[in-house]
């Protein structure tokens, strides 16, 4: 992926908390590398999973977490001393997709390997969330496999109108800037893209039948005049929202 000048880049002290992630490898119908962080034992506590976007696609098992801060948000200190938890954060190669089946397949098979590794994971509380390419990726996943995970946070994402009614019974809260020129917002009247939906789209299609949807979108000049970033960067304000963060956490499949 080309990088616009105007990216958001991680804050000084990203790679202090990077180092606090394990690495790992899993074999599954291919490799797949992956970032642990363990929490410090408290009884049973959340799995999240964590896609990054296709800016950090590759095979170093560095980049999902070094390239922006919304990795490591739930491994800062001041969210483990109130939410210990498990994160989760595995690296997609540049010749994949986190929206293909095999990928979604490969990660819940991961999930379920740390489950059995870890009998302190709570496994009625396994979120996922992740931004573009990750958030794309996170709408597949929760529409393939819609019992495992507890709630989503798909960030300036996107999906197909196939499976759509698979989204009505899990909570999810969708983030998007109007102005978003990588992932749209719509994609209302757009011939070519007449079968994707962006988060707007999604909202409106749902609202009604979908009791547990929430969405906050960013008007237009918002990312540019309160960050100085590029408007598909919503992932910055997502990763300074402390209540959405909370609401996340507060979710439990039953």
């Amino acid at each position: 992926m080309r990088i616009p000048e105007n990216w958001d880049k991680p804050s000084p002290d990203n790679d202090l908390i990077c180092e606090k992630f394990e690495y790992g490898s899993f074999e599954y119908s291919g490799r797949m590398n992956y970032r642990i962080f363990r929490p410090v034992p408290s009884g049973k506590v959340p799995l999240v999973l964590y896609l990054h976007g296709a800016d950090a696609f590759g095979d170093d098992n560095e980049s999902q977490l070094t390239m922006h801060d919304i990795g490591t948000v739930f491994a800062r200190d001041s969210w483990q001393e109130k939410h210990p938890s498990y994160i989760l954060a595995p690296q997609c190669r540049v010749s994949g997709h986190w929206a293909g089946p095999e990928s979604g397949k490969r990660l819940c098979k991961l999930i379920a390997s740390l489950l059995t590794e870890h009998d302190d994971i709570d496994e009625n509380r396994i979120y996922i969330y992740g931004y573009s390419a990750g958030g794309i990726g996170t709408l597949r996943i929760i529409k393939d496999h819609p019992d495992l995970f507890a709630a989503a946070i798909p960030i300036c994402a996107a999906t197909e109108r196939e499976d759509l009614e698979k989204l009505v019974q899990l909570p999810i809260w969708l983030f998007h800037a109007a102005d978003d020129g990588i992932v749209k917002v719509s994609y209302e009247g757009n011939n070519f893209f007449s079968s994707q939906l962006g988060s707007r789209d999604i909202f409106r299609e749902l609202k009604d039948r979908a009791p547990l949807l929430k969405y906050t979108e960013y008007p237009e000049g918002f990312m540019q005049e309160r960050y100085g970033i590029n408007p598909h960067c919503t992932w910055v304000p997502v990763s300074k929202d402390e209540e959405a963060q909370e609401w996340l956490f507060s979710k439990k499949r039953h």
